[in-house]
């Protein structure tokens, strides 16, 4: 079940506007005393009182905090999504794509409590989801941008890939994360080196 207009998996759909923005709240409360205090040393109740509902309404829209930051995660997504493509500024190569995406992808783990609750708190994306559960909305846009704009061939390959980009990505941004609370540059910048190499192996060749 997902809230309207929301990608978020809740127990029970909110049918009253003033449902949906306590679970923004309680989102937003998470992502708060995740950030502030670890995943692990968080409980459900924090994350109750820090939203000032009680905790059975945080149960009456997830089962544990494992769910609620799984939210957290698909509204990362999402926001992330929007600002990328928000941005109105042409590029012409599939690098400088990558590269302004990364770009918006750290910037966001700097100032928004949701991604510094992800990104420098102990906490991997991948952690979130089912052991045997590959998707990753991330990677499927990146394969969306990179076919549609990039003329790069739609093969397992290359989904493969990408899905090995945007897990690289979350492991080695969180790490730079982990060495300094602005994102250790040398780190992110090996990252987006990683990434470029990875995708160049499937860039298709330039007309002669």
């Amino acid at each position: 079940m997902t809230v309207p207009d929301s990608p978020y998996r809740v127990r029970r759909t909110p049918t009253q506007y003033r449902a949906s923005r306590q679970i923004e709240r309680i989102l937003d409360a998470a992502a708060r005393v995740v950030a502030g205090k670890g995943y692990a040393a968080t409980t459900t109740a924090d994350i109750a009182k820090a939203a000032t509902v009680s905790i059975g309404s945080v149960y009456r829209y997830f089962p544990d905090k494992t769910a609620v930051m799984r939210a957290v995660v698909d509204r990362n997504t999402r926001r992330f999504r929007d600002r990328v493509l928000a941005d109105p500024t042409p590029v012409r190569t599939w690098r400088a794509a990558l590269d302004r995406a990364y770009a918006v992808y750290v910037d966001m783990c700097r100032t928004e409590e949701g991604f510094r609750a992800i990104s420098g708190a102990g906490l991997a994306a991948g952690e979130l989801e089912p052991a045997d559960d590959t998707r990753d909305p991330l990677s499927e846009a990146f394969a969306t941008l990179l076919i549609r704009h990039f003329a790069f061939p739609d093969t397992p390959a290359l989904r493969t890939t990408l899905l090995q980009c945007t897990t690289l990505a979350d492991v080695l941004t969180r790490l730079a994360f982990r060495l300094s609370h602005t994102g250790h540059q040398d780190t992110l910048d090996q990252t987006r080196t990683i990434i470029e190499n990875l995708v160049a192996t499937h860039e298709p060749p330039r007309p002669s």
